[in-house]
């Protein structure tokens, strides 16, 4: 009887844009919307409650991310779980933010490099997204 093995890893020739700007700049984005758009419901009487929940309803998406990364469930579950890790905590410590960001970076700068599974290219983009929605955050506060 043989094993199944379906296990998808990506490694990139050059640096991808996508899996850097997209979440980030969704996640960004995400954040600016309940304070352009009126009406908007802030959950937890917090501005970043309902873009979080936006950006992980959003993931889902994610299956249609480009080759290899498209169609893998493991992918968005990923996504998710580095998203609840980069954001809960910030509930409770107010600096979180900041290691997010630069753990983000950091990873940004060599995580395409490596043959990673697709759950691990996941927590990479999730940990843009949730980057973009703390960066965008604070523009939206104190700029919008």
């Amino acid at each position: 009887m043989g094993v199944c093995n379906s296990r998808i890893d990506m490694k990139w020739e050059e640096a991808p844009l996508w899996p850097v700007a997209v979440p980030s700049l969704v996640g960004f984005a995400f954040a600016c919307i309940p304070h352009i758009v009126e009406g908007v419901p802030r959950l937890f009487d917090w501005d970043l409650g309902t873009p979080f929940v936006g950006l992980v309803v959003a993931s889902v998406l994610l299956h249609f991310a480009p080759e290899p990364a498209g169609g893998s469930t493991e992918l968005i579950v990923g996504a998710n779980v580095g998203m609840l890790l980069a954001f809960l905590p910030q509930l409770v410590f107010y600096v979180w933010f900041v290691p997010v960001i630069l753990f983000w970076i950091f990873q940004s700068m060599y995580a395409w490099k490596h043959n990673f599974p697709a759950f691990r290219v996941g927590t990479w983009i999730g940990l843009g997204a949730v980057s973009g929605l703390f960066i965008g955050g604070l523009f939206a506060h104190f700029i919008l």
